[in-house]
């Protein structure tokens, strides 16, 4: 039986995981073995979630690809382990949302704002303006993330 505090953890781990491009059942998996005080099989994580074994075993492939779980086979049944990686998950953000979204959307706004009208430029440029202001700040997080890491390293 689960508590209530548990249930919240999974919920929240999940919409967390979902902004960060990962499925919902992925989400639900990794906060699970998160909670989990032992590594966990496919068949308890099926009958922990009430997804099907498929399901889970396709989460469980990618969330191990991008390093959130590890596992250990013992015979041919495989216990699956998470690793707590909010941080590292959290600082490739930054960059992922300037390299795939704002920059892209910077020169579609430029390139529309070279063919518009003068009653849409003002509204174009605004857009255009505040695009800038947030890669700025996106270069910032991302500058400061680089220096902590090396601080880090340093230690």
């Amino acid at each position: 039986m689960m508590s209530n505090s548990e249930r919240k953890f999974i919920e929240i781990v999940e919409r967390i995981m979902i902004r960060w491009g990962y499925s919902a059942t992925e989400g639900k998996v990794y906060a699970i073995l998160l909670l989990s005080n032992r590594p966990m099989t496919i068949a308890e994580l099926a009958e922990s979630t009430g997804l099907s074994r498929s399901s889970i075993s396709v989460s469980l492939t990618k969330l191990a690809r991008e390093y959130l779980v590890t596992y250990r086979r013992r015979g041919k049944t495989k216990y699956f382990t998470a690793n707590p990686a909010f941080l590292e998950k959290f600082l490739q953000q930054p960059r992922e949302i300037l390299e795939r979204e704002v920059r892209p959307l910077e020169k579609i706004v430029n390139s529309m704002i070279e063919k518009s009208e003068d009653d849409t430029r003002s509204r174009l440029e605004a857009i255009l303006n505040d695009l800038k202001k947030l890669e700025c700040v996106l270069e910032l997080i991302i500058r400061l993330e680089e220096e902590e890491s090396e601080c880090l390293t340093n230690e």
